[in-house]
């Protein structure tokens, strides 16, 4: 059975398509990203982190479903700490499936984990239906721009977007400013269309809730 290492991150949520910068400081993760090094191992799986503390007691309060990523780069600084540049994939199911402690420098202990990280894959509907609620969510995607973001953010979203739908869901939810949580419930959307209309969803409350202080503030 496949196994794969098991990052889990507070406040981080991985779409397929995003690529992320990460520093790894933790003896654990400098640990794992060694492991990854030597064993030619390029994959790994990330997994929003419910409660960091209980990760070091051997307990791991994750999120249920999480994402492949791809190891882009390695760079090893000076005092044995790592910047890596990760390429979300797919998400998968997370089940711990096998355990590690790591004991620190200073004589404290903590955990690596593994995961099997069963593929979860989207449920997808007809095309043209997803083009339909795609089209729709980009236009509110917009008009959110337009609100919250620079001024000449419409532009760089038109020369940024992804051709494919499944990046172009993953464009809106990792640049929508919405809670962890909210990103995680993006992430296990059951379909594409679902993932859409809940970012979509998103994006209007904000603008709804924004709307009132908006024309309290206009000039009388």
């Amino acid at each position: 059975m496949a196994r794969y290492p098991l990052f889990p991150l507070p406040e981080t949520v991985v779409f397929p398509g995003m690529t992320l910068p990460l520093f790894i400081f933790e003896e654990r993760y400098r640990k794992m990203i060694r492991d990854c090094v030597d064993d030619n191992q390029r994959r790994l799986v990330i997994t929003l982190a419910k409660d960091r503390s209980s990760l070091n007691d051997g307990g791991a309060p994750i999120s249920d479903v999480g994402s492949f990523v791809d190891i882009l780069s390695v760079s090893e600084n000076p005092d044995g700490t790592y910047n890596i540049l990760v390429h979300g994939q797919e998400r998968c199911c997370v089940e711990v499936v096998d355990k590690r402690k790591i004991t620190a420098s200073d004589g404290s202990d903590s955990y690596l984990y593994y995961t099997a990280g069963e593929p979860y894959p989207l449920e997808r509907a007809d095309p043209n239906a997803e083009r339909v609620i795609a089209w729709d969510t980009l236009d509110v995607f917009r008009e959110y721009a337009k609100t919250f973001f620079a001024f000449d953010a419409v532009q760089q979203i038109e020369e940024a977007l992804p051709e494919d739908l499944v990046y172009q869901a993953s464009f809106i939810c990792a640049n929508i400013r919405v809670p962890v949580e909210s990103r995680q419930v993006l992430l296990e959307a059951p379909s594409l269309s679902a993932r859409f209309q809940i970012a979509q969803n998103l994006m209007n409350e904000r603008l709804e809730a924004h709307q009132p202080a908006s024309e309290s503030d206009a000039p009388s």
